[in-house]
């Protein structure tokens, strides 16, 4: 798949970890792990989310409008400030993902946002990028777009062993900071919070064309239930799980 523009479907589910063990042994066979992960087929995700004052994009979640959109900046395990990152325009509709995104070093963007260089210095240091930055310039001065909160997870990633269009990910550890809206930073436990109750785990399947039947079997076999879940979104409104709903989460696994 091409790394800086994705089209394709995408399904969440909120499982136990007892779940997310049988769905490792499910996969075996079919999948192997991504090739930017560590070993154990882990990565660490941090993403600086933008929004209007007044959370327009948040706001159309809650709403469930069939047209969404993110903007966010993304960087892997805890990079310099001279090391890639992804600024990336996530739009969704009617449950299909499109996602662009321009490859550039941390520092650049970091200049932009403090409007040390112009869109247009961006634009000559990194010509490959020029379009999706132009798109990302419009969407900034459009809605008036402000750094809002750092989500990050760790993240385990598989892919298909025939179809690499094929991943499953797995995301646990989620935490949001509204302070030090610097994502390298990495996680701090003092202005990091937990989200997600423990023992909870995004499972996202993600694919550009239709699931093959022996990953759907293995989702109802599981009672994987499909939910509307966005990690930017939940993080303003954490849910709240109780040990009864993890023992029967655990009992349908």
């Amino acid at each position: 798949m091409n790394e800086r523009f994705f089209n394709r479907h995408e399904f969440k589910y909120v499982i136990s970890e007892e779940t997310a063990t049988q769905m490792l042994e499910a996969i075996e066979p079919h999948m192997k792990r991504d090739r930017h992960t560590n070993e154990t087929a882990h990565y660490r995700i941090s993403s600086l989310y933008f929004d209007t004052r007044e959370n327009l994009f948040h706001d159309e979640y809650l709403r469930a409008e069939q047209f969404r959109q993110k903007l966010r900046l993304r960087v892997y395990n805890q990079p310099t400030l001279m090391d890639p990152c992804f600024f990336e325009i996530k739009k969704k509709f009617k449950g299909f993902v499109s996602k662009r995104r321009a490859r550039l070093t941390l520092k650049s963007v970091y200049d932009w946002l403090a409007d040390r260089i112009t869109l247009q210095d961006l634009c000559e240091a990194f010509p490959l990028e020029a379009h999706v930055l132009r798109e990302i310039g419009f969407l900034r001065q459009h809605y008036r777009l402000e750094p809002r909160v750092v989500i990050a997870y760790i993240r385990q990633a598989h892919v298909g062993i025939f179809d690499e269009d094929l991943r499953v990910t797995m995301d646990r550890q989620l935490t949001r900071r509204t302070t030090l809206l610097e994502p390298h930073l990495g996680c701090d436990p003092a202005h990091d919070d937990l989200y997600l109750p423990t023992g909870r785990v995004v499972l996202e399947v993600k694919s550009s064309g239709t699931i093959p039947l022996w990953l759907a079997g293995t989702l109802s076999r599981l009672s994987c239930r499909k939910q509307a879940f966005s990690k930017y979104s939940t993080s303003y409104s954490p849910p709240e799980v109780n040990d009864t709903a993890v023992e029967s989460d655990r009992r349908h696994a």
